[in-house]
């Protein structure tokens, strides 16, 4: 089942009957609401032995990312789990102070889109915790794949995987941090020899781009990105380059699931007006497909990140949760059935045309 390859690209998904969560950035109520719909035990067990697998992004944003970390670095320790690297990940094994991540260093942060006050957020002042963080963080694969499902944080790209492969049969005791610092030299000498600006804001856009689409590291784990029609405000800054939409040229019929992208539920009727300018994740690239809707022209891209990570900015405006259409969702398979939580009731996905329903 698969292909069992180094930490820099992959690990085999397990035979196992799994539910996939989407990206969790420090909400550990929702996760652990949603475990417990899943019919896990505080330790990781199921009692069908289903295996839970991450798509990454567990950290940031939320009030408790320490709290989830110590959990899942216990399960997947232990064999109970799975999980693929997420940017957020790897911001943190780099050493880059982003927006939302303050509390790894033991630092407050005002994180509201209206700047009004610091949110609340469990800071890791142990530096034991930060150090055993980073060396399972750096522990992890880019993604997990076997014949039946495919599994990555942002996108699946075909020549971004097969450049991972080759670096990771060249260097098979090397991780995630050896290739990204391996992929980063070769987009800078790239740069170098086409004689890229460094200086102003046109160079500062192009280096960017070249970056984010350059380097096979940042696409599986960001995505990747092309320049905005126009400026627009999303993690605690304004951006001129967006994520761009890879699955509506993703023609692999192998279902492949994915996070980072802020999908949402609708929004409650009760809140949609007092919400409705309201964007702090800027466009939606879903154009309001429903959570059950398969992606892409062969139907096989599934996102399961539900945007749980802007539940502080409900907190902040006073709103119930899930007000913004957030929740925190996972995928159970082989059922194919999507598990929310909040008490959202569950829904299968649709089925593409070259299948049955199970119901047939």
């Amino acid at each position: 089942l698969g292909l069992a390859l180094s930490l820099a690209l992959s690990f085999s998904l397990a035979p196992f009957l799994s539910p996939l969560s989407g990206d969790v950035h420090g909400e550990a109520g929702p996760l652990f609401q949603l475990l417990d719909v899943l019919g896990y035990d505080g330790e990781g067990n199921h009692a069908q032995g289903r295996r839970l697998v991450f798509v990454g992004d567990l950290v940031d944003r939320g009030p408790d990312s320490v709290s989830i970390v110590e959990f899942v670095r216990k399960i997947v320790s232990a064999g109970k789990a799975q999980m693929v690297l997420g940017n957020h990940e790897m911001n943190l094994l780099r050493g880059e102070r982003k927006h939302g991540n303050h509390w790894f260093w033991g630092l407050p942060e005002v994180i509201r889109k209206d700047k009004a006050a610091i949110s609340f957020q469990r800071l890791a002042d142990n530096p034991i915790f930060r150090d055993q963080t980073l060396t399972f963080f750096r522990s992890l694969p880019f993604a997990l794949e076997r014949d039946d499902c495919r599994v990555v944080h942002a996108c699946w790209d075909e020549d971004a995987i097969r450049q991972l492969r080759d670096f990771s049969q060249q260097n098979p005791d090397g991780d995630c941090m050896d290739a990204f610092e391996h992929f980063a030299a070769k987009v800078e000498a790239k740069m170098a020899q086409e004689s890229v600006p460094v200086d102003g804001e046109e160079a500062h856009i192009v280096r960017e781009l070249a970056w984010q689409n350059g380097s096979p590291v940042q696409v599986v784990s960001a995505g990747k990105e092309g320049r905005a029609l126009k400026p627009f405000f999303a993690g605690g800054k304004w951006r001129k380059i967006e994520r761009m939409r890879w699955w509506d040229t993703y023609t692999n019929t192998t279902l492949t699931v994915f996070g980072h992208y802020w999908r949402s539920l609708p929004r409650p009727l009760q809140t949609r007006a007092a919400v409705a300018d309201f964007h702090p994740t800027g466009e939606d690239l879903f154009d309001a497909a429903s959570a059950r809707c398969l992606l892409g022209p062969s139907k096989s891209a599934c996102c399961i990140d539900f945007s749980v990570g802007v539940r502080y900015e409900e907190r902040a405006k006073a709103l119930a949760p899930g007000a913004l259409g957030t929740c925190l969702a996972a995928l159970r398979l082989p059922e194919r059935k999507l598990y929310f939580s909040d008490g959202i009731a569950p829904c299968e996905l649709e089925t593409p045309n070259n299948e049955t329903p199970n119901n047939a």
